[in-house]
């Protein structure tokens, strides 16, 4: 898996958030509708608050109900990355300094992006030296114009494992 880890001072996640199940396959119909309510100036004011890596748009996920199981419930976010305060009617989150594993991937959407959560927690933790962390979960994604395939990287929020 194509990784890297990062250590990240503290920033703060500015976005709008919803409560979805979680889909491990195929489209997600709860996430499909919440980013269609959003307002046309959303986007754009998100994208103006972003100046901290991973830079642009995320879809951000945490509080995760019972992290593992289908159909769960899970916070979802379209949010930035920022040092801004919040602007009226947006929510937001200060996210701690810490260590991050970024995993990066390409091919066919959504299920290249869906694969990396599996992958990172099936492969890549097993076999190295942290843990999963508390914390926001964040997808970065830079699709093709038709939408069906792409590059992704999602960071994953680790912390030293004490074996």
């Amino acid at each position: 898996m194509k990784h890297r880890i990062v250590k990240k001072d503290a920033f703060r996640l500015i976005g709008l958030k919803t409560r979805v199940r979680l889909v491990y396959e195929g489209q997600n119909p709860d996430i499909e509708e919440f980013e269609r309510s959003l307002g046309p100036g959303v986007r754009p004011r998100l994208a103006e608050l972003s100046d901290t890596e991973p830079f642009g748009l995320l879809a951000v996920t945490e509080n995760i109900e019972e992290p593992g199981t289908e159909g769960s419930e899970l916070d979802y976010w379209r949010a930035a990355a920022s040092s801004h305060t919040a602007p009226d009617g947006y929510d937001s989150t200060d996210v701690p300094a810490g260590l991050w594993v970024v995993f990066e991937t390409e091919g066919k959407f959504p299920e290249a992006l869906q694969h990396l959560w599996a992958d990172a927690a099936a492969e890549w933790f097993p076999a190295n030296p942290y843990r999963w962390a508390p914390g926001p979960q964040l997808l970065s994604v830079q699709p093709e114009p038709d939408g069906s395939q792409g590059r992704g990287q999602l960071w994953i929020p680790i912390e030293a494992n004490s074996r």
